[in-house]
């Protein structure tokens, strides 16, 4: 006797919520994600076995290169147009909206306050060649004009100080002198990882 074969019956699973997952978390990821502004100022940091990471966010960052020479970074767009605006206004310089939107796309300033509407108004070829610093000395504190402004702005930023390792020494300790002198005393110096040595 013939038995009866029975059907079988396919099996059927719904993907619909697993693609829309998937399309809302590629989205988020997309729309959060900050990319690293390419450095203006390249910088060969000093080796150190520290373990201490510098946080992503909500930092101001003060650049010193192999010459000597000053530059200050803003990690967040979101408070680089009330920091520059707060240094147009101490020096008498008025952005246009258009400088301001350039603004928000560097990743450093590298030229002195008078020179900033110039550079903004630069092709990025012109800007990239442009890096003469921001001046630092007894007379011309725009550096110092710039961390402070950064601090009025959001309190609780935090610092950081990157230096070339072949930058002399008067020249971050001029630095840490002015910064003190303000009452900056909590800042993080960035240094590239080095394996710690065996024991």
């Amino acid at each position: 006797m013939a038995r009866n074969k029975k059907e079988r019956s396919d099996l059927y699973i719904d993907m619909t919520a697993m693609s829309d997952m998937a399309w809302l978390l590629l989205t988020f990821f997309v729309l959060t994600t900050q990319f690293r502004k390419p450095e203006i100022v390249p910088v060969n940091t000093p080796s150190s076995v520290a373990e201490t990471k510098l946080q992503d966010g909500n930092i101001v960052q003060i650049t010193v290169n192999d010459e000597g020479r000053y530059y200050f970074g803003i990690i967040d767009d979101h408070h680089k147009e009330p920091i520059l605006e707060k240094m147009g206004k101490k020096y008498g310089i008025e952005f246009t909206d258009e400088e301001k939107r350039t603004f928000l796309g560097l990743s450093e300033v590298t030229v002195p306050i008078g020179s900033l509407k110039s550079y903004l108004g630069a092709s990025d070829e012109q800007r990239k060649a442009t890096i003469p610093g921001i001046p630092l000395d007894s007379a011309n504190l725009q550096l110092i004009d710039w961390v402070e402004f950064s601090y009025e702005v959001e309190p609780e930023l935090a610092l950081a100080i990157k230096g070339d390792v072949d930058t002399q020494y008067p020249k971050f300790r001029e630095l840490i002198n002015q910064l003190v002198e303000r009452n900056f005393n909590r800042f993080q110096l960035i240094t590239s990882s080095e394996a710690k040595p065996k024991d």
